[in-house]
């Protein structure tokens, strides 16, 4: 007999909680004082079909816009053997820096080294943005969904601005007006001195 499948296990034990149109209640977040909608008037998605095999989130070499930052001086705040801290080119936080693969690759394709390295740089990326006036925490996540390549998000949070804590911090930032460019440069500056 074969071993089920733990993600269909999953799906049916999920089915139990859609409504009829396949939409899930909404969670507990929306409830969280830091969620950036109005939770009256919120609806779900429904949930989708499986899909597998997965469709791939590889882009080329060519196409990754991480890449394109890599090749950019201005964007490049720290170069080490095999990883690199790079910025965007704006934000609405009061910083943001990718600590990323030099090479076009994914998490998955680090040995040992390259994770310790990987370790030390998302921990000094952090500090030299918690150093930052104006930071009341700073937030670690990695997505790498479509680029194919690896970039752990270092995010900086306005001090005070308790909407912006937590895992809707993104959200937050996507909605809000990049600061002036000439701002986030001179903290870039800062930012590429302590990493140095």
């Amino acid at each position: 007999m074969a071993a089920a499948d733990p993600a269909e296990v999953w799906r049916g034990r999920v089915q139990g909680h859609l409504d009829a149109a396949g939409r899930p209640p909404l969670g507990a977040m929306a409830g969280w004082e830091v969620f950036p909608f109005e939770r009256d008037g919120l609806t779900p998605k429904p949930l989708g079909e499986r899909v597998v095999p997965e469709p791939s989130r590889e882009r080329s070499a060519d196409a990754c816009g991480t890449c394109r930052a890599l090749a950019r001086e201005d964007l490049v705040l720290h170069t080490g053997t095999r990883l690199a801290v790079i910025r965007p080119g704006g934000t609405s936080l009061m910083f943001v820096a990718n600590v990323v693969a030099r090479e076009h690759e994914r998490l998955d394709d680090l040995d040992e080294a390259a994770d310790e390295e990987l370790g030390r740089l998302v921990a000094r990326t952090f500090r030299a943005l918690r150093a930052l006036p104006g930071v009341g925490n700073v937030q670690v996540s990695k997505w790498e969904n479509g680029g194919g390549h690896l970039s752990v998000n270092v995010l900086a949070r306005p001090l005070g601005v308790l909407e912006l804590r937590g895992s809707n911090l993104p959200v937050w930032a996507d909605m809000l007006p990049d600061i002036p460019q000439d701002e986030y440069d001179a903290r870039a500056d800062v930012v590429r001195s302590a990493l140095a």
